[in-house]
């Protein structure tokens, strides 16, 4: 509806036109995807990363080169080596702000210097910011901001807790929407009308949604904090925002996880779906009981594997 744009333009402060709604950001990050990457063109995948944003690319063939970032320096974005990488010919650069799986924000200055290696490539750059929000008092600025050759892709499934609504959008210019509703007419066409209205709902009550997520990382942030004083076996700040956290384990990731779901129920996201096998993603969400628990049956299972 009309209305659900109007809604998202307005809380992006763009215009109407340089928004496009979506069957959620996955299917956003596809249509950006398939209307501008060509078999072997050049796409450089900021690393960890979310698997379809790093992997999507690889379907259409293109040449996709991961720029790994440092868990010892703070997993700092080493903006010299995507110039480098990038070599002047990249058709796409592909981040997550925040970071999905590590938390941490791309700054001002960060995000023009890739608006420039865009220009200076003749590419685009692909912005992920479902957490972006997740930093509550001074979230980063959305990629939009930056120019023509910018895409941002969000949805209510983060801050709102309503993924089962699959609604996403993507904010670009509207000569690139053009193109990424032409590949639209050929997934979705359009998603479910119950689903956007429930999405408007939500959308005109956020700032209830922002404080709710607000308490829930707050208390949750502070119970991992404590357990992981009982895992020597894991190294890594909590992050101060966000709603993930991206550990490193002394304990081999995959016998982790298949204890944590066979015996505990539990599950973590290994970290080769991001691009890291010694790590894995650790959710800060949801119900506090359920989540001490959890962390109770993560240490249970670092003691019996170590």
């Amino acid at each position: 509806p009309p209305e659900l744009r109007r809604l998202i333009a307005r809380h992006g402060r763009v215009a109407m036109d340089h928004v496009l709604v979506t069957t959620g950001a996955t299917e956003a990050n596809f249509l950006a995807n398939a209307a501008l990457v060509q078999p072997r063109d050049r796409v450089v995948v900021d690393t960890p990363n979310y698997s379809p944003l790093r992997d999507c690319a690889v379907g259409l063939g293109a040449d996709v080169v991961p720029v790994v970032r440092d868990c010892h320096d703070g997993w700092s974005l080493d903006l010299d080596r995507f110039r480098k990488t990038a070599g002047g010919r990249a058709k796409l650069l592909v981040f997550a702000n925040l970071n999905n799986p590590t938390s941490v924000p791309i700054g001002r200055n960060d995000l023009q210097e890739l608006a420039d290696i865009a220009q200076e490539c003749d590419g685009y750059v692909l912005v992920d910011e479902t957490f972006r929000e997740l930093t509550f008092h001074n979230p980063p600025p959305s990629v939009a901001e930056f120019g023509p050759r910018m895409i941002a892709l969000s949805t209510v499934t983060k801050v709102g807790g309503l993924g089962a609504l699959r609604v996403g959008w993507i904010v670009a210019h509207p000569r690139l929407l053009e193109r990424f509703k032409a590949v639209k007419d050929y997934t979705t066409v359009c998603g479910s009308s119950i689903s956007q209205l429930l999405a408007m709902w939500a959308l005109q009550r956020w700032p209830f949604f922002r404080r709710r997520a607000k308490n829930i990382l707050d208390r949750n942030r502070k119970l991992v904090e404590e357990a992981l004083t009982r895992m020597p076996a894991l190294r890594g700040d909590v992050p101060k925002s966000g709603s993930v956290m991206f550990p490193h384990s002394e304990v081999k990731v995959p016998k982790l996880a298949q204890r944590l779901l066979r015996v505990y129920k539990t599950i973590i996201a290994e970290g080769r779906f991001f691009g890291m096998d010694d790590h894995f993603r650790l959710g800060l969400g949801g119900d506090a009981n359920e989540f001490r628990q959890g962390l109770r049956n993560l240490e249970k299972s670092l003691r019996e594997l170590a």
